[in-house]
């Protein structure tokens, strides 16, 4: 398991997030953000209320207890947080790998859906990616009781994993790792491309391991007039 003190890059800068973390455990980059806790509370209290979105989970493949759209007036409040980490994400990937990207060609960046996923003991996700988008994204809310020390016995074991989400790139060769392995806490939020597949272990302790996910497209600015 990688930790997230192992990091490749950063980059801070005005407005938020104020953090964008790029980590490169094998090819495409994986970014990392703080959630606020204002939007933390906001989805707890959304679920916590009762109240359900649209059924999502036809469209999913995970094993899980509930897998509901999040509601439009719960998100859309927060939804710059998520735009913005996404436009850090690319912009920091751009401007390391080839060139910044202008302010007049930077993408338009738009949420294409957004669900919670309430995993209980022994639901899993399957190894999967996410289509008919460019990024994707998971943010996590809360974690079972007793998580802790269930991950305290699962380190004993040759390859910890319980209520883990591992990233999956390439095949196994000399001096390349082909898995990155995230053991997730609250307010944590990763950004990554849509088709890197990866997948959500098991657990066994009660309660509830909450997150949520994001599709998210990249549209092209419109040009205006006078534009060539």
């Amino acid at each position: 398991m990688i930790s997230l003190e192992h990091l490749i890059y950063h980059e801070t800068g005005q407005g938020f997030p104020d953090e964008v973390v790029c980590m490169r455990p094998f090819g495409p980059a994986i970014g990392h953000a703080t959630i606020p806790k204002d939007i933390i509370d906001a989805f707890n209290a959304d679920l916590d209320g009762g109240t359900e979105g649209p059924d999502w989970s036809e469209k999913l493949v995970g094993k899980v207890e509930s897998e509901n759209l999040i509601p439009t007036d719960v998100l859309e409040p927060h939804s710059r947080f998520f735009t913005d980490t996404a436009l850090r994400y690319v912009d920091s990937y751009a401007e390391r790998h080839c060139k910044p990207i202008a302010e007049d060609i930077k993408p338009i960046v738009q949420i294409q859906s957004a669900w919670y996923v309430q995993q209980k003991a022994a639901d899993f996700n399957p190894i999967h990616l996410h289509t008919n988008a460019e990024l994707s994204c998971v943010g996590y809310l809360q974690m079972p009781e007793g998580m802790q020390d269930e991950w305290n016995e699962d380190d004993k074991d040759h390859y910890p994993s319980a209520g883990h989400i591992e990233f999956m790139h390439g095949s196994p060769t000399f001096m390349n790792r082909p898995t990155f392995m995230v053991r997730p806490k609250v307010g944590d939020f990763f950004i990554f491309p849509a088709d890197l597949q990866h997948t959500v272990y098991p657990f066994k302790s009660s309660g509830e391991r909450r997150s949520f996910s994001m599709n998210i497209i990249l549209a092209e600015k419109e040009k205006e007039d006078g534009d060539e």
